[in-house]
């Protein structure tokens, strides 16, 4: 399953549509539709308040029995071109920040 089908899983179990969803998560519904579509993807901030919308946890959106996901090895993550690069460790900083593993840049 892909994100913008176990968002649009999730939005129909809520029995939101697309516009009260955009609201909730204070995103805009056209950026909503196009994650839905496949045509963007949304960055860690957006899902985040997709989850915080739909009243779950990035860790239950990202379950088992949500995304199915492959094993890749670190080499294959080296390889990947840096604009995703830098967008996985946005996502890491974020996810270490918000556990309070570490702390945010100006808190140094």
């Amino acid at each position: 399953m892909t994100i913008a089908e176990r968002i649009i899983q999730l939005r129909t179990k809520k029995g939101y549509s697309t516009n009260k969803l955009s609201q909730l998560a204070e995103i805009g519904q056209a950026t909503l539709r196009e994650i839905e579509i496949g045509k963007k993807s949304p960055n860690i901030i957006t899902l985040e308040k997709i989850c915080k919308a739909l009243e779950i946890s990035l860790s239950d959106f990202f379950s088992e029995d949500g995304i199915s996901t492959t094993n890749h090895d670190d080499n294959e993550i080296d390889n990947l071109p840096e604009h995703i690069q830098k967008e996985l460790d946005i996502a890491r900083e974020f996810i270490l920040y918000k556990h309070g593993i570490k702390k945010a840049f100006s808190d140094k």
